[in-house]
């Protein structure tokens, strides 16, 4: 009997900030229009500097926002808003959601002062580029970030890069 050994692609992380919501929303309609690509895509983004969850303005950045990512990411997306005690009130819409709404002993993950680090470290991602993102993400940009398999994510970085070569501040792919 001859047994057969199969070599499993693992999949990647590719991540881009960007300085506004336009021109996300844009990378993400070009993604699911101009490829047959689909990679599986999460946002964090920042609302503010304070831990404000419950105020009316914070509700209606959170209705806005989920309409507009259930608009280009299915209406099936998750989306949540947590508080950051080191960031302040932040977002997350995507196949990331579970990891910072993760409960750790009666607190969300995300809600750890170093919660967002912790979390980006764990994606594989080094230390200098998880504080870069947090920098970032800090200046109220957002996090775009895609997992998907090599070939997919060349061909994702290849039509970001040309489309917003001034939109993006910084990406950063990795194994997982």
């Amino acid at each position: 009997m001859k047994t057969l050994h199969y070599k499993q692609d693992s999949r990647h992380f590719l991540i881009k900030s960007y300085r506004n919501l336009p021109q996300l929303k844009e990378a993400i309609l070009e993604l699911s229009n101009a490829t047959s690509v689909k990679p599986n895509i999460s946002v964090l983004g920042k609302l503010g500097p304070d831990c404000i969850v419950k105020n009316k303005q914070t509700k209606l950045a959170k209705t806005e926002l989920k309409r507009i990512f259930k608009g280009v990411l299915g209406a099936k997306t998750d989306f949540a808003i947590f508080c950051n005690p080191e960031i302040g009130t932040l977002f997350i819409t995507g196949s990331l959601v579970s990891q910072f709404l993760n409960d750790m002993n009666g607190t969300v993950l995300g809600e750890i002062p170093s919660g967002p680090y912790g979390i980006l470290r764990g994606l594989g991602i080094t230390e200098n580029n998880a504080s870069k993102y947090l920098k970032d993400l800090n200046k109220k940009s957002f996090l775009l970030i895609l997992r998907g398999y090599d070939d997919e994510l060349n061909i994702i970085e290849e039509l970001l890069k040309n489309k917003n070569k001034s939109n993006s501040i910084i990406h950063f792919r990795v194994s997982f």
